[in-house]
């Protein structure tokens, strides 16, 4: 009979290291990292605790004043900790915007129109106004309707006034544009004036390509001095500054009539840029004459003459919230 053979004894499993889900602990770093003689704390919905001074808190928000001169129990702690709606991320980077020793850190457009909301709607910190207005102008290039919606909402006309000048770049006024969700924030009255405002400026930029008066006289450009008979005249002479009727090309005139429309829809368009002067450029092809000098000379006309008169055509028209 066979002897039954011992089992080898199982060798214990390694237990796995647990791998956990939830995001790394925010830690806040100076000026807000050490308790040192801080006399209060701020706990973000996270659980992440501020060191702060309430005399800093008190001096630039008159929420946290009257929070502070309410009477204690007694058995308060003598460091008291405030907790916030905010989580740590955002409130570090509030904080920030006006605390001593920080510098504001902001990575988003978005991030800094919750910020705004934090500090001057919430807890009336119209100190921080400036300092926010200086990093919404980052992005007026970019984002300018809504940079006015965020101006709009805290009744800064000042960089409203920017925003709106910035949108004239935008066909604005197109059906296809697309709305920004911060449009949801503002009052339709508001955006009705911006809509007005681009309107009114394009009127006033095509009206720069609808006379020549700006220009001297007598003038030299091609398409006054072109003598070749194959190049076609427009049927009406125009007035110079001068006050005298001079004859002009058919291809300028519509050069000016198309650019004319272009800025109806785009007040801001960059008449100087390369795109705009090939127009131009296209147009004046079709004669010898003309082609051989109106690259340097439509663009000495534009930047010297047609883009100065448009920009201040649009600084004439007013605007206000």
């Amino acid at each position: 009979m066979t002897e039954p053979t011992p089992e080898s004894p199982s060798r214990p499993e390694s237990p796995s290291s647990p791998v956990s889900s939830s995001p790394p602990v925010f830690i806040p770093d100076y000026p807000f990292s050490e308790a040192g003689d801080a006399d209060s704390i701020l706990r973000s919905s996270d659980g992440v605790d501020f060191h702060v001074y309430r005399a800093i808190l008190s001096l630039v928000s008159p929420i946290f004043r009257s929070m502070f001169s309410l009477p204690q129990q007694a058995d308060a702690p003598k460091v008291p900790v405030i907790d916030v709606a905010e989580d740590s991320d955002i409130l570090d980077k509030a904080l920030r915007f006006f605390y001593p020793g920080a510098q504001p850190i902001v990575a988003t457009l978005d991030e800094l129109r919750c910020i705004i909301e934090i500090l001057v709607s919430k807890y009336d910190m119209e100190c921080v106004s400036e300092t926010a207005k200086d990093h919404l102008a980052k992005y007026l290039a970019r984002s300018p309707l809504a940079v006015y919606c965020i101006a709009v909402t805290h009744q800064w006309e000042d960089m409203a006034m920017l925003a709106a000048k910035e949108s004239l770049k935008l066909r604005l006024r197109a059906h296809d544009t697309v709305a920004p969700p911060e449009l949801n924030q503002i009052p339709a009255a508001a955006y009705h004036n911006l809509l007005h405002y681009h309107y009114r400026c394009g009127v006033a930029a095509k009206s720069k390509t609808q006379t020549l008066r700006h220009i001297p006289a007598p003038n030299e450009y091609v398409w006054f001095s072109c003598t070749d008979a194959a190049c076609a005249k427009h049927t009406s002479s125009w007035y110079l500054a001068d006050n005298q009727l001079s004859p002009v090309r058919l291809w300028f005139v519509e050069y000016l009539g198309n650019l004319g429309t272009i800025l109806m829809e785009t007040p801001g368009t960059n008449i100087g840029d390369d795109t705009s002067l090939h127009l131009g450029y296209k147009k004046a092809a079709k004669c010898a004459n003309c082609r051989e000098k109106v690259f340097d000379q439509l663009y000495d006309f534009v930047s010297n003459h047609l883009a100065s008169k448009v920009e201040e055509a649009i600084d004439e028209v007013d605007f206000s919230l």
